[in-house]
């Protein structure tokens, strides 16, 4: 493994705030006091290790790409926008869909981060689920699986078809307090654990994906090296068999984690998607904080620079924003962000329940007195924005008997309506 450590200033800016006007598909405007104040965040670190020597290990296993892989789900766009607290306006809306009826009903995953690609003539999103565990949903122990994705071809929004992967890493991290937490029993074999995050984001970028790990940073995988496993039917065994077999919970695919970033001062990372820098071609993997009204600490959004080579910069300084919301300064409970030019896009959950939903979409422009609130459905998670079509998707979480009505859905709408 190698490891590269630089120091790195963090400069976080408390914003102006005050009433704001709303546009037609906004909800409240709520008039704040002025104030003003400028803050240093603390001096902070970011580290990468890298991985790729234990990926390589895997090779005589085959790696394959995301055209290459068999999908054997279907999605479907029929009443994507009928699912609980589905509430954007229906001259916004533009296009989504539901996962199968199992996908939709399980409780042992809950989705959480979404991206996408481009890939042999094919148009993909990727979705990250976590296992669930008990203090989720009782009597439910899931956890212990870690993180699936879902590679969703949507090439055709006719004929949609997806496939679970499970995310591993290097067994040897098992003795890592900061990439293996231990839950309910499995059966451990060689080589290869699972990956037990939340998850909460994911973004894409020169043929890597970047998982957002709340206390870590950055989990690192290579759309390049997805690899097969064997079938399980007890659904309990992970890794490399004495014969050689690879297990994965009985998931017909793995994706090896390649390396990590491991980023102090900046934690929690509640979602993470690329986004634009100071200009359109400087390219920034942006991170956000899930932090509730209650706390005393004021959330963030951090920028880090990555380079065209997919390497997030040790040695730049990244950027800080602290967005403003239009009730009380700070933006609470953000579960997505995107960064475009001046404008800070975040998806917010907890607020009061508005059109069936505890959900916003907030944007903020930097120097503005206070941000701009939407109507936004419930359950909403981490943003990814489709540069090609200027598309703005975003996903719901929650299992059907959670509210006795599917809730999950995947949908898009244009960013321009939001701009």
């Amino acid at each position: 493994m190698k490891t590269k450590l630089h120091w790195l200033p963090l400069l976080g800016v408390l914003c102006l705030y005050a009433c704001t006007k709303e546009s037609h598909n906004a909800l409240e405007t709520i008039p704040q006091q002025r104030n003003a104040a400028i803050g240093v965040a603390a001096a902070s670190t970011v580290t990468y290790t890298d991985e790729s020597s234990f990926v390589n290990s895997l090779s005589s296993y085959g790696y394959k790409t995301p055209d290459q892989l068999s999908l054997n789900r279907d999605a479907s766009t029929n009443g994507y926008n009928a699912v609980y607290g589905f509430n954007i306006p229906a001259d916004n809306q533009v296009t989504g869909f539901k996962w199968n009826s199992g996908d939709e009903q399980t409780n042992e995953w809950r989705p959480q981060g979404i991206t996408g690609f481009t890939w042999g003539g094919k148009k993909f999103l990727l979705v990250t689920w976590y296992g669930v565990d008990p203090g989720t949903v009782a009597g439910v122990n899931n956890q212990h699986k870690g993180v699936r994705i879902s590679l969703v071809d949507i090439t055709d929004m006719s004929k949609i078809t997806y496939r679970h992967i499970l995310l591993v890493q290097n067994a040897a991290n098992m003795s890592n307090s900061s990439l293996y937490k231990a839950s309910n029993s499995y059966t451990q074999l060689a080589t290869f654990c699972p990956v037990p995050i939340h998850a909460g984001g994911v973004a894409c970028h020169a043929g890597k994906i970047y998982v957002a790990d709340t206390k870590l940073g950055i989990r690192v995988f290579d759309l390049t090296k997805f690899i097969s496993a064997k079938g399980d039917d007890t659904e309990t065994r992970i890794g490399k068999e004495s014969n050689g077999d690879l297990k994965a919970f009985n998931y017909g695919y793995i994706l090896p984690q390649t390396g990590y970033y491991k980023i102090t001062n900046a934690n929690p990372f509640s979602c993470i998607e690329l986004g634009e820098g100071a200009t359109s071609a400087d390219k920034y993997l942006w991170t956000a904080q899930y932090i509730e009204s209650s706390e005393t600490t004021t959330p963030q959004v951090f920028g880090f620079p990555v380079n065209s080579n997919g390497q997030v910069s040790t040695t730049a300084v990244p950027t800080v924003i602290t967005p403003i919301d239009n009730t009380n300064g700070n933006v609470y409970g953000i579960q997505g962000v995107f960064r475009m030019g001046s404008k800070t896009f975040m998806t917010t959950t907890g607020n009061s329940s508005y059109e069936g939903s505890t959900a916003r979409l907030v944007r903020y422009n930097d120097g503005t007195a206070a941000g701009t609130r939407y109507r936004w459905p419930h359950g909403a998670e981490d943003l990814y924005r489709d540069e090609a079509t200027g598309y703005l998707w975003n996903l719901t979480e929650y299992e059907t008997e959670k509210y006795g009505k599917d809730n999950r859905v995947v949908f898009a709408v244009r960013i321009t309506d939001y701009n």
